[in-house]
Parts: C-alpha cells; structure tokens; sequence
C-alpha cells in the first residue's frame, strides 16, 4: 500500500529533489500537525504547490467545511511514518 503512497507523491513531484518539494513540505507538515487546514489558509500557504496535490489526488477538499484533507488514511500513514521528509532543512 504505502508503495502506491510513495508512487503518487512521486507522480506529484513532491518527494526531496522535486520541483514542488517545498511548497509541498510546508504544506504537508501543515496537515500532519492541524490534520486539516482551511480552504482560504489552504492556498496561501504556496497556491502552484496547493494546486498539485489537489490535482494528483495527494489532498482532498471538503465542501461542506472548507477543509483540506489527505485523501486517504494511506496518504496521510505514509507521511506520518516518513515525516523526515517534510521536516526544515
């Protein structure tokens, strides 16, 4: 499971060395600490990045509230237990 995890952070270029690494990162220790964040807080944070993990399925956006969300409890296990890689540099 955690490979298909792995695979679509990947696909997402948000792993270290990718081209939305740091917005990503901030965005993604953002989540593991609040796990959620406001849609309005959401895309300031970095919007191209925000944008991405929209789009590749990374994060997902709840109507009802206005929150943001890992997509899946895989998701959110996988940078739970690999959350070296979103740590500051």
């Amino acid at each position: 499971m955690f490979s298909d995890a792995q695979s679509q952070l990947k696909s997402a270029e948000i792993l270290p060395g990718c081209r939305y690494y740091k917005g990503g990162a901030v965005i993604l220790r953002e989540l593991l600490k609040k796990e959620s964040i406001a849609c309005s807080d959401f895309g300031k944070l970095d919007f191209v990045t925000a944008q991405k993990l929209l789009e590749t399925n990374i994060v997902t956006y709840h109507h009802p509230s206005g929150e943001i969300t890992f997509q899946s409890t895989v998701m959110k296990r996988f940078c739970e237990e690999n959350s070296a890689l979103w740590e500051r540099k």
